[in-house]
């Protein structure tokens, strides 16, 4: 039933509305207040190039309870956030799928679905990461940067799917 919602012209414009609402509002407020939390912009969920330096600094900068902030919202907001996403493009691809061929390819669904998993993943990695500061362990933040870089990859590889989808869509609309 879940799978029929998704990939119903319904459910992909109740995911992109949610979709939008959390890009235009609830984005923008939560790395607000995080900011005015942990002292500073940076997190280690959003990009994957940062020295371990500046890692450790940050985490000075957080204080105590900046790192706690952190975590509790890597297992609330960060829950929520990737199964927003993952309706969405899971929604897309399905839809878009359906209006070119009537069948949903599962490699598709399966770079989504990575996706999503090396989040919670790197969430797990952050966790323990910032709680175990000062505590340094060169190895898990490393992990922490392969996970997050994994992350990324996996929805730029979604996003250039949901583009050539696209694309092909239009060639079919022209053609007919």
């Amino acid at each position: 039933m879940l799978k029929q919602f998704l990939m119903s012209k319904q459910g992909l414009i109740i995911t992109t509305l949610v979709f939008l609402l959390f890009i235009i509002g609830v984005l923008p407020y939560v790395a607000s207040i995080s900011e005015t939390r942990t002292h500073t912009a940076f997190s280690p969920d959003t990009g994957f190039l940062y020295t371990p330096a500046t890692f450790y600094d940050s985490m000075a900068v957080y204080g105590e309870s900046g790192r706690q902030f952190y975590i509790v919202m890597r297992w609330t907001f960060d829950v929520l956030w990737p199964l927003v996403y993952t309706g969405f493009f899971i929604s897309i691809i399905g839809y878009l799928s359906i209006e070119l061929s009537n069948q949903v390819s599962i490699t598709a669904i399966t770079i989504v679905l990575l996706a999503v998993l090396f989040d919670l993943f790197e969430n797990i990695l952050a966790t323990i990461n910032v709680g175990m500061y000062p505590e340094r362990s060169l190895f898990l933040l490393r992990l922490l940067q392969g996970a997050s870089l994994l992350k990324w990859l996996f929805i730029v590889l979604t996003m250039i799917e949901i583009g050539i989808l696209n694309f092909h869509l239009l060639i079919k609309k022209i053609r007919s």
